[in-house]
């Protein structure tokens, strides 16, 4: 049983031609934009204007609905955009395509549309590992990065990728995970964001999150990296944010601020929005270019 859920909890953790845009507006004033690229559409939400970007990105099992509290942050000169990765939330999912690099350039693709020189990204679970790969192959874009409760190397053992693994290779894929769901890290969520977190872990194919599986366990992606903006990171409260995993962000984010809410599940963004709104308006209004 415990295996289950830490696996579960884990299974969470985890283009620039050929395009044209479309856009509607929804009942929030926000903006729903398509990119259409050679793989398929992207969905997208943008809200405000500015000349800025705050980018923000999903983990697996994901989409931009967990944002949902983060809708109506407004600082001034940034433009909010809150991004489905392809194969997630309202994007199209093609059978095939999906790869680190692919996800990279979609984004790289909506920076363009959107014509955004300078971007902040504020990543959850997986979504910190795209941000880190962003930032290997579009440095020059990121002037700031907020990162929570997502790994920037690979912690994972390995008996439980092995079991990650055998759940991916079920033939009952979907029952299995319709059946464990509601094993998910929740704790203390509004029963919205709780059904928000189990459709779209059910909506999202067994395909797509094979696919950031192989990504996120894949050696290339744990190369050696510096990163050298500003970066806050924050996490929950659990045993992988070792001391010696406190020490070692020194070496991979030398300008980095280290957080921990010990009161927080995994979802922080969700469970505390006001304190975390504060967080980035705070952070943001600090930074110097």
């Amino acid at each position: 049983m415990k295996k289950i859920s830490i696996g579960i909890a884990l299974l969470c953790l985890l283009l620039n031609a050929g395009y044209t845009m479309t856009t509607a507006i929804d009942t929030n004033n926000m903006q729903q934009m398509t990119l259409t690229t050679d793989l398929g559409n992207w969905h997208y939400t943008t809200s405000h204007d500015g000349d800025k970007a705050i980018l923000f990105l999903h983990g697996a099992n994901s989409s931009h609905k967990i944002w949902r509290h983060q809708f109506g942050l407004r600082i001034e000169g940034y433009k909010n955009i809150f991004v489905d990765l392809l194969g997630y939330g309202d994007s199209d999912q093609p059978d095939s395509g999906y790869s680190l690099q692919n996800w990279l350039e979609g984004l790289h693709s909506i920076l363009i549309q959107e014509k955004v020189e300078q971007v902040c990204i504020v990543a959850h679970s997986n979504g910190v590992i795209f941000a880190k790969e962003f930032y290997r192959s579009y440095g020059d874009k990121l002037a700031q990065m907020i990162l929570l409760d997502g790994m920037l190397k690979q912690m994972i053992a390995g008996p439980v990728l092995e079991w990650m693994k055998s759940t991916l290779e079920r033939s009952d894929y979907k029952e299995f995970m319709a059946s464990n769901i509601k094993r998910m890290p929740v704790q203390a969520l509004k029963p919205k964001d709780q059904e928000i977190l189990q459709q779209d872990a059910l909506n999202t194919p067994k395909a797509v999150v094979t696919a950031e599986f192989k990504t996120v366990t894949a050696p290339e992606t744990w190369q050696p990296l510096v990163i050298k903006c500003p970066t806050v990171i924050l996490h929950a409260n659990s045993p992988y944010w070792t001391e010696e995993y406190v020490q070692w962000l020194h070496t991979v984010a030398p300008k980095h601020q280290f957080i921990q809410w010990t009161d927080a599940g995994h979802f922080i963004q969700m469970q505390f929005p006001d304190r975390f709104n504060t967080l980035i308006i705070e952070t943001l209004g600090n930074h110097k270019p």
